[in-house]
């Protein structure tokens, strides 16, 4: 499953390097996981793929990324390896906490309370 993407054909200068397969995972607008798989230069840092992929305008900040779900702390340094599964994160919309609340006082469980007789 490999696309031929601009990643692949912006690195043609650089032909000299060995090419490396990469997954890169993310959600789309409609919520839906989205895998696909790469092939970029080896010696290809996490943030020059998504930024050369398209995957972020250029206007926009990077997001928040991951390696087989371990956070890259400095994308800019992280050189990609064969086989990485690169993931995109994205800000929460809800905190998971704040869900659970919600829920618990919709439905309340709570002890039973003593009868009386």
């Amino acid at each position: 499953m490999s696309n031929q993407s601009q990643v692949e054909k912006g690195n043609e200068a650089n032909s000299s390097l060995p090419m490396i397969d990469v997954v890169c995972a993310r959600v789309n607008q409609m919520g839906q996981a989205e895998v696909k798989s790469y092939q970029v230069a080896q010696g290809t840092t996490a943030a020059g793929f998504v930024r050369q992929c398209g995957l972020v305008d250029a206007s926009q900040p990077l997001p928040v990324m991951g390696v087989f779900s371990r956070k890259i702390s400095q994308p800019e340094q992280y050189m990609l390896q064969q086989g990485d599964r690169l993931e995109l994160y994205q800000p929460l919309i809800l905190s998971p906490m704040d869900v659970r609340r919600a829920r618990a006082r919709a439905h309340p469980v709570g002890r039973l309370k003593h009868r009386q007789f």
